[in-house]
């Protein structure tokens, strides 16, 4: 019986070994459009709601499943983004919201180096807070489009009007779901990843 066990249990640590440190191929373009927006309208909603578990393991499937991360990276970076999220949400005014800014820029740069992309971590992490910041400040929401312009044209360098079509509907996927329309809402993120996807195809 023990031998059994032990036996199963050298199995198992097998079968996790293979899993953590499989090769893989981590790109900012490997992800499924459809998965990625569920999962992003998901991040929203419970970010909203102060879920930070759920956020957490929403964010790992983000990493690890969409854009092929190594799972020990994939943890790291989904904890770190969690908590960045939680700083955000439960910042009193936008000096404390500005805190956020450091657990971001470890995830950038954990991205950019695992990705092997050549964006700068420190500009990403800066409009990615934008972008929360405007989704929050509904009177801004019409500067939206050109923050998303903004990252997207970092993350994928391209210039603002390849990044324009899909940043529209980002922003349009935000209002949707500041107004509770979640399936519209996963649609249209839908269609805007799809088009994010073909911005990171067309890069050298």
């Amino acid at each position: 019986m023990l031998f059994a066990l032990k036996r199963l249990l050298l199995l198992f640590l097998l079968v996790l070994a293979g899993y953590c440190f499989w090769p893989r191929s981590p790109s900012l373009s490997a992800f499924d459009p459809e998965k990625m927006a569920r999962l992003q309208i998901a991040v929203w909603k419970d970010a909203a709601g102060k879920k930070q578990q759920e956020v957490f393991w929403l964010l790992y499937e983000i990493y690890e499943r969409q854009y092929h991360l190594p799972p020990v990276s994939s943890l790291v970076m989904a904890s770190d983004t969690s908590r960045a999220l939680a700083i955000f949400h439960t910042a009193p005014d936008a000096a404390d919201q500005d805190k956020a800014l450091v657990p971001l820029r470890t995830v950038f740069a954990r991205l950019k180096n695992a990705t092997e992309a050549k964006f700068d971590a420190n500009v990403a992490a800066h409009f990615e807070l934008v972008i929360w910041t405007l989704r929050a400040n509904h009177a801004k929401r019409a500067q939206l489009t050109s923050s998303w312009s903004d990252l997207l044209g970092v993350l994928y360098g391209c210039s603002a009007a390849d990044a324009l079509p899909p940043s529209k509907m980002f922003a349009q996927a935000a209002k949707l779901a500041d107004e509770g329309k979640w399936d519209e809402a996963r649609t249209t993120a839908a269609e805007a990843w799809t088009a994010v996807k073909a911005l990171g195809l067309g890069q050298p």
